[in-house]
């Protein structure tokens, strides 16, 4: 990824989306190396926009998504987990409902299916995305991989000057 990347990124995001109205959600297990990307990244949102960010080690991700659904303040939601849709290492991409069906699998580590949970918001009117980022190692107890660790670096530039905004 590069520096072109991140605008691009945030582009996405933030297109005709109020910043301040976005929440994202952070998947993952971070006792297999890069599966916690998404708990390491929302995380560190956290830190600096509490009320926005959540993860699922704190309270199931239907009962977020269900407790945020009817918050006229609440536009879109942003799920962040590692993706493995086939790309380089540390490689990050942005998926609508559509796109996160082919990663839900019959069997999903989730309770219930992220896609189910995009297809729920947007039926009442929302915004739903799946940031994935491409794993290289989800070797339990194993170390978050240097492609990986980039990207969470990058991501987490982003998102914080789009909620700065």
């Amino acid at each position: 990824m590069n520096d072109k990347d991140d605008i691009d990124l945030e582009e996405k995001m933030g297109q005709s989306i109020d910043p301040q109205s976005i929440i994202f959600i952070g998947l993952g297990n971070m006792d297999r190396a890069d599966d916690g990307l998404g708990l390491i990244l929302v995380s560190k949102i956290k830190a600096c926009f509490p009320e926005q960010a959540f993860l699922e080690t704190e309270k199931a991700v239907e009962g977020i998504v269900l407790d945020n659904l009817n918050n006229e303040e609440v536009s879109a939601f942003i799920f962040i987990d590692a993706v493995d849709f086939g790309g380089e290492p540390g490689e990050i991409q942005l998926f609508d409902k559509h796109d996160a069906d082919r990663f839900t699998p019959a069997f999903s580590t989730h309770k219930v299916p992220i896609s189910l949970l995009m297809g729920l918001i947007r039926r009442n009117n929302k915004l739903s995305f799946l940031l994935g980022v491409q794993p290289f190692c989800i070797e339990f107890l194993g170390e978050v991989s240097l492609p990986v660790y980039k990207s969470i670096q990058k991501v987490e530039k982003s998102i914080m000057h789009l909620l700065q905004k």
